[in-house]
């Protein structure tokens, strides 16, 4: 799909285009565009954006070919940066792919296959906070700090969700029934486990907008860019350390639960083994009086019986005790 953006007052306007449609009028005007967003674009889009525009769109294959270090340059003026954003982050699935940026004096294009939050949400934006002239640069750099501030919720959403596992697994509710069973430990672990993952994808994404920031701030000058990219500098490092923290504290309650798992299949263990050194004694007791000998005395009495089944008892009372006077149990 491809959706052009012309501003409008500060606002930005969309205009989706259907191919081939437009593509057979070669005179569309296309001088009021701003933003060009490809999303999932087809052969005949890309055809379409390269013969207006004049420049090389890369393609899927070229984007994620494309090495780290190889994500950002300038050819003839224009400005090519890629980087890896998270789509789908509170989902069940979240994706981290690479997303081009295609800066001009005139135009923004950008090339996705995703449907990242940001891109929506930054139109909306664009409402309470139009954009002052028809600058395609500072239509990337709200891009840009759109798609930080969803970076800083989805952190935000890690952070409260590892808040209230913290509360199940180490926190005991007062007013909690004894009868109540503890927290599934089996679930928290595969939550912890999707945190992680997305923690490490959104660290991805900084590190990836630190570097296209970086390079951007090289090829901009003029007042107009100067405190946006100094803000999109100072959040990108305040979120990455606050993304380091989140992991952390992923893999403390990682290594946490996953020893209160071994304490309680310890503690059923000593359970079985209490159980064990209870019964050998009766057991041995009653595996006395039932040998096939001819000569038991204890046969005869009239007693034997009950006095069997006493020693039986008391032979499984007093372990039981001694390993209350020990607080084994």
């Amino acid at each position: 799909m491809l959706t052009l953006y012309s501003l409008r007052s500060g606002c930005l306007a969309p205009r989706e285009v259907v191919c081939p449609v437009e593509a057979a009028d070669p005179e569309a005007d296309w001088s009021d565009i701003v933003w060009i967003d490809m999303l999932r674009p087809t052969q005949e889009e890309e055809d379409l954006v390269e013969a207006k525009l004049r420049l090389d769109i890369p393609t899927r294959d070229e984007m994620k070919d494309i090495e780290a270090s190889s994500r950002l340059y300038e050819e003839k003026g224009v400005l090519y940066m890629t980087a890896v954003l998270v789509a789908n982050a509170l989902e069940e699935d979240p994706q981290a792919e690479p997303v081009t940026f295609v800066l001009s004096d005139r135009h923004l294009v950008t090339v996705r296959y995703t449907e990242p939050k940001a891109f929506p949400l930054y139109v909306a934006s664009c409402v309470r906070q139009p954009v002052r002239g028809q600058d395609a640069r500072l239509v990337l750099l709200g891009l840009l700090q759109a798609i930080v501030e969803r970076a800083a919720e989805v952190l935000e959403r890690v952070g409260a969700d590892l808040d209230l596992l913290s509360r199940r697994v180490f926190r005991r509710n007062a007013h909690r029934r004894k009868d109540r069973p503890r927290a599934d430990l089996q679930l928290v672990v595969e939550r912890l486990g999707a945190n992680h993952d997305l923690t490490f994808k959104v660290r991805e994404t900084l590190l990836s907008l630190q570097r296209l920031v970086g390079f951007l701030g090289q090829h901009l000058e003029g007042g107009a860019y100067v405190m946006p990219l100094g803000t999109l500098r100072h959040d990108l490092a305040s979120l990455s350390e606050h993304d380091e923290v989140l992991s952390a504290k992923v893999d403390f309650m990682l290594d946490a639960t996953m020893g209160l798992i071994n304490i309680e299949q310890n503690g059923i263990i000593k359970i079985f083994s209490v159980v064990s050194v209870i019964f050998m004694p009766p057991t041995l007791v009653a595996s006395i009086y039932g040998m096939n000998f001819e000569w038991m005395p204890e046969l005869q009495w009239p007693w034997g019986y009950p006095m069997a089944l006493c020693m039986m008892l008391a032979a499984a009372i007093l372990p039981y005790l001694y390993f209350k006077f020990r607080k084994w149990l």
